[in-house]
């Protein structure tokens, strides 16, 4: 057994020394001391000394992934990588992502409408381009296509379209001896951006019959 002798505060609000027999154990956060209960006097054994430590690893990942959230969002898999790059174990990773969901510091739903919403809006990217993106963001094919369908219109992805066809059809026709290879140009470029067949052929079939 070893009896904690001292307690003191670290330049760093919120984190102390730990000591024991008047030898530096190790830092501890506030939170640590408040959950387990460690106070001058107290004496512990090496079973309680292995779940300090467990305690304040697990603590040291979930603060610094509050600190990566203070700057920014972070969908779970980009933060979870994070993670990973700081080496931190897969049991204190588990530890701070549900921590960080059970008090909503993480939501992927709300992300991924908020995604959608500001690629829609400010990057004119289609439906299939967004979707490709959430997926690599580690985002399910289910909350995917429910995302879109209420929050990404067939209207909205006309306008979309027409408006980045309309920026690049005059580049193309000055470059294209006919409507034939006008039309694979245009098309081209808006499957790049990632609008639907069915929507490509609905602006190329109105842009073109107008420019005729």
């Amino acid at each position: 057994m070893q009896t904690i002798t001292k307690i003191s505060a670290q330049k760093t609000q919120g984190r102390y020394n730990l000591f024991l027999d008047d030898t530096f154990f190790c830092g501890v956060n506030e939170e640590t001391l408040i959950k387990l209960g460690l106070k001058k006097g107290m004496q512990v054994d090496e079973i309680e000394l292995e779940i300090i430590l467990k305690e304040e690893s697990r603590n040291k990942c979930f603060n610094y992934s509050m600190k990566l959230l203070t700057r920014q969002n972070y969908f779970e898999k980009a933060l979870l990588e994070k993670l990973k790059q700081k080496e931190y174990s897969e049991e204190d990773i588990a530890y701070a992502l549900d921590k960080l969901k059970k008090y909503n510091y993480i939501d992927d739903t709300k992300l991924t409408e908020g995604f959608v919403k500001d690629k829609k809006r400010f990057s004119k990217k289609g439906p299939q381009y967004i979707a490709q993106a959430l997926r690599m963001k580690g985002i399910d094919y289910e909350t995917i296509n429910q995302t879109l369908q209420e929050n990404y219109s067939e209207e909205e992805e006309v306008e979309n379209c027409m408006s980045a066809a309309l920026k690049k059809i005059e580049v193309y026709r000055r470059k294209c001896d006919d409507d034939y290879t006008l039309r694979n140009k245009l098309y081209g470029y808006l499957s790049q951006r990632g609008f639907t067949t069915r929507v490509i052929s609905k602006v190329l079939e109105k842009l073109l019959e107008n420019k005729e």
